[in-house]
């Protein structure tokens, strides 16, 4: 609890002073804590509320592209189904013109098989009339050789022609051989029938499945035909249903845009007005904003590339509240980068207490007692209190440097460094990564020195600047 409120005291001083310069009048403000906590409160509420109007905005200009998707979804639906329907009707015609010519080939084919039944019974009464009249003759002419022969035997001496026998009996087995001949003949034909009736019975078993299957196609090909027509209906009912609802998001989007235009120009104000007095913050430190914002950018352009083709939107819905934001955008962006710029930037002073004993530039040489330049600043705290360093950056010195004594140089980037002289104990290595307020060492007595302080140096692109400016500077700067 108490470092809470320690950081929250020194986030929030008593009293914080906002230096406004007016050609060559300067002018004092003072804030309050309470005053600075409405000002931090209200530009957090500001970008709260832009962020929210924004992704509010972005995400209904989604939905609508969506909605737009989906429309368009239904009516290359909606011509895909009318294809259907057109190509389901014509092969519903073709099955039926199918199923007439397949009936009418059905009925030839009873038709047929009725007369070859009819012929195949009178082949069969003829068979069995023909049967019939071979047993008869077969009968009477073995009666006729039984009473030829009885009687010869009983007319002892009675002579007959050999001769006149033999033909009667070759004549009889001619004819006999005729009737057998005859027989065979309708058996075969009676047979060739069989086999033509059979034929004929599953020619139309098959064309009674041919036509239970055309049934069953012509019944699919309707419900498939009615499914496509009810498809159709509630896909235009969708359509308008979607129509009314695109309307009514349009009227909304303009409402909303009326409304976030304002906030949105709002917001461009106040990120204006914030980085102008962060600009007039580091004027106080003598710096060349620009160029160092423009080495920062140079020197971040490498880890996040950009780009792609150039897209107008002058001319899409909302084009106005677009451009509106894009432009708040930049200069939210333009705040960012000072901000950004501020936390790279030595404003902290590198000890929690100390007094000033020795200013930058010229001043009495304590040995010699000569006039000198003084190219830091002489702080001086109590024993072995800690160092802390004043911004991100990379140690590049690390040892005893001359009058220095121990010294820790650090590398803060955009051509800035920093150096922290006669220290007693060195706790940091060249090289390493440090961050804002890590401790680099204790406060001590050694080099050329007439007692415990601290010698702290801004070099900003190998000239020194007075660190007292920037811890000034830094006093109206809040840093997380």
């Amino acid at each position: 609890m108490n470092s809470v409120r320690r950081i929250l005291e020194r986030a929030f001083p008593e009293q914080r002073e906002l230096i406004v310069r007016s050609g060559d009048r300067v002018r004092y403000v003072r804030f309050g804590r309470p005053a600075q906590f409405i000002c931090v409160a209200v530009l957090a509420g500001a970008v709260a509320w832009s962020a929210f109007a924004t992704n509010r905005f972005l995400g209904h200009d989604a939905y609508v592209s969506a909605l737009d998707v989906r429309i368009a979804e239904l009516r290359d639906r909606n011509s895909s189904l009318e294809d259907n329907l057109e190509d389901v009707s014509g092969r519903l015609d073709a099955q039926r013109r199918s199923l007439s010519a397949t009936e009418r080939t059905a009925a030839d084919l009873t038709s047929s098989n009725d007369a070859l039944s009819a012929e195949i019974t009178q082949l069969e009464a003829r068979l069995s009339a023909e049967r019939q009249r071979a047993g008869k003759l077969e009968l009477a002419y073995l009666g006729e050789l039984q009473a030829r022969s009885i009687a010869d035997n009983r007319a002892d001496g009675l002579e007959r022609s050999e001769q006149e026998i033999s033909n009667q009996l070759a004549e009889r087995e001619g004819r006999l051989a005729e009737t057998v001949l005859e027989r065979d003949r309708l058996n075969a034909e009676v047979a060739r029938l069989e086999n033509t009736v059979r034929d004929l019975n599953e020619e139309i078993g098959t064309l009674d499945y041919a036509r239970t299957d055309l049934l069953a196609r012509l019944n699919a090909s309707e419900q498939q035909l009615r499914s496509a027509i009810e498809e159709r209906l509630r896909v235009e009912d969708e359509r308008t249903h979607l129509g009314a609802q695109v309307a009514e998001l349009s009227s909304r989007l303009e409402t909303i845009e009326d409304a976030q235009f304002e906030v949105v120009a709002r917001l461009g104000e106040q990120a204006d007005q914030s980085g102008e007095a962060l600009r007039r913050t580091l004027d106080l430190a003598g710096l060349d904003v620009d160029r160092l914002l423009d080495r920062m950018a140079r020197s971040d352009s490498g880890a996040s590339g950009v780009g792609g083709p150039l897209v107008s939107i002058e001319d899409a819905p909302g084009s106005n509240l677009a451009q509106q934001i894009a432009a708040a955008e930049r200069r939210v962006d333009d705040l960012a980068s000072l901000q950004e710029l501020m936390a790279r930037l030595p404003l902290a002073a590198p000890l929690d207490e100390y007094r000033m004993t020795s200013s930058y530039g010229r001043r009495v040489d304590p040995f010699t007692k000569s006039l000198a330049f003084h190219s830091g600043m002489d702080m001086a705290s109590r024993h072995r209190a800690p160092v802390h360093v004043t911004s991100p950056g990379v140690v590049t010195f690390v040892g005893w440097k001359g009058g220095f004594g121990k010294m820790v140089e650090v590398d803060h980037g955009l051509g800035v460094r920093t150096r922290y002289g006669h220290l007693s104990t060195i706790f940091v290595k060249r090289g390493q990564q440090l961050e804002f307020r890590e401790r680099v060492g204790l406060v001590g007595n050694t080099g050329r020195s007439s007692g415990e302080h601290l010698h702290y140096e801004v070099i900003v692109d190998g000239r020194p600047n007075d660190p007292a400016n920037f811890i000034k500077a830094g006093q109206y700067v809040f840093k997380k």
